[in-house]
């Protein structure tokens, strides 16, 4: 699992200057309705990785209340710890060889609660926002042949208005923006 998480770090790293030299910018890492996918191919190593508002998986960003809150924690980490519902990678024939989901920042229990004035807060200090991370590792037997994606991420949270994808697969990168009309990604 230590080797998974160097990798990803370099490969993030890569990412970063290369986002950085195409002039963007990464989306802010909290804005309900939106998250972040950022897919990398590494020889024949495939590196995926999901940020996303707590609120756009759960429903909810607080820490956990009750059994409802608990149910919705394990039914959402079901769905995430099972990529190949949430990711279909065209022709590559790859496997996930390992995964990794972050729900730290919910289950803990000690977080600034939200402070509530009458149904009304002004002061978005007060409000403890919290991200869900997921990352994957695959493996490709024709990394090759990988040319496109469909992420099913979309129908399976539909609070995810707009996913922002950024990749680098073949010596090309590139963006884009998916929702729930579109959910295909052309590597070109």
């Amino acid at each position: 699992m230590q080797q998974f998480f160097q990798h990803l770090q370099k490969v993030a790293l890569i990412f970063i200057i290369s986002v950085s030299a195409l002039g963007r910018e990464p989306l802010s890492p909290h804005i309900h309705g939106k998250a972040e996918l950022h897919i990398i191919m590494d020889g024949s190593q495939l590196f995926v990785e999901l940020n996303s508002p707590a609120m756009n998986l759960l429903g909810f960003e607080h820490a956990i209340h009750n059994s409802e809150d608990q149910a919705m924690v394990e039914n959402t980490r079901v769905h995430l710890e099972n990529p190949n519902a949430l990711f279909i990678f065209s022709g590559a024939k790859c496997q996930l060889k390992e995964r990794s989901v972050d729900f730290s920042k919910i289950l803990k229990t000690n977080e600034h609660k939200h402070h509530e004035t009458h149904g009304q807060d002004n002061d978005p200090h007060t409000h403890s926002h919290k991200d869900i991370e997921a990352t994957y590792l695959y493996l490709c037997e024709k990394p090759n042949s990988l040319h496109s994606a469909r992420v099913l991420l979309l129908d399976i949270f539909p609070n995810i208005t707009s996913l922002h994808v950024q990749w680098i697969i073949h010596n090309q990168q590139g963006t884009n923006t998916l929702n729930h009309k579109h959910n295909d990604i052309t590597f070109r």
